[in-house]
């Protein structure tokens, strides 16, 4: 049970982090590239962070995302689902990911509680009338010495917590051309997020769970692309960030459809199995 545990705690960080998703979904269009690229400058790095911005603000989104691991669990997860308002469900396809199970899992979440459902043979049972396994993320953070509760209170609407981080756009962001994302006209960018500049530009009182949050992290800077709208909003992002055991997962994520009202449903208790307690003692 502990290892399926581990397993559900990759998946979760993944979403948590806000990524995933390339427009290999039917209704997506593939990227064009138009225009010659650009010098690093201020001005690239300034759009960068008023497009986090102007994103964060808007209370609902849809999207769509690819990992791709290396290491110890390997392979390609696919999914899409929807966020509103620190609430989001997501479903994810697993049929190209070793070691975690096929077929199609869902992951709700409320803040930072989430509630995964794996597919027959995903190598965990529960009792009769559970559904859900559980994990709340800010008594595991706390394990860490890391208060994630206070690091929500910093976007208090979605699509995506991964949007507070491009406050630390670094001054080597370039314009490299402008591409169609699902339709939409974009600017492509490309630069490093500064994961201590994160933290010297946050409120006072959690400036500090930031540099915690850099540490646990073990890399700095982190390589990242931005796709960003005529509209000045996110419509996609990409990295590749190292994971523990040597590997790697590289993330895309699309947004689009931002103010849909769709209504997420957070499992019932009675339907529930809470792990935190299972991965804080592992």
């Amino acid at each position: 049970m502990k290892r399926v545990a581990l397993a559900l705690l990759l998946l979760v960080a993944v979403i948590a982090a806000g990524c995933g998703g390339d427009g290999s979904q039917s209704s997506s269009t593939p990227p064009t590239a138009t225009g010659s690229a650009s010098t690093p400058s201020a001005s690239s790095a300034n759009a960068i962070v008023q497009a986090g911005q102007t994103t964060s603000a808007e209370t609902s989104a849809r999207v769509s995302f690819k990992a791709t691991f290396t290491g110890d669990t390997s392979g390609t997860m696919t999914g899409e689902g929807v966020f509103s308002r620190r609430q989001g469900h997501l479903t994810m396809d697993l049929g190209g990911l070793t070691g975690v199970g096929t077929g199609q899992a869902e992951i709700v979440f409320d803040k930072l509680v989430y509630y995964m459902k794996l597919p027959a043979g995903a190598g965990a049972s529960l009792p009769p009338g559970k559904e859900w396994f559980k994990l709340d993320f800010a008594k595991l953070g706390k394990q860490q010495g890391l208060d994630l509760s206070q690091l929500m209170q910093l976007n208090q609407s979605d699509p995506s917590q991964a949007l507070d981080f491009l406050q630390g756009a670094s001054d080597d962001f370039e314009e490299v051309g402008h591409e169609q994302v699902r339709g939409e006209q974009t600017t492509h960018y490309k630069g490093t997020i500064d994961l201590q500049k994160v933290a010297e530009e946050a409120p006072a009182d959690v400036q500090e769970q930031y540099r915690k949050l850099s540490e646990l992290s073990g890399n700095q800077k982190v390589p990242m692309d931005v796709w960003i709208g005529d509209d000045g909003l996110v419509r996609k992002i990409a990295f590749t960030q190292a994971v523990p055991n040597g590997g790697s997962v590289k993330m895309e994520e699309e947004f689009y459809d931002f103010g849909t009202d769709e209504q997420v449903e957070v499992p019932a208790d009675d339907e529930v199995v809470d792990l935190t307690a299972l991965l804080g003692n592992s």
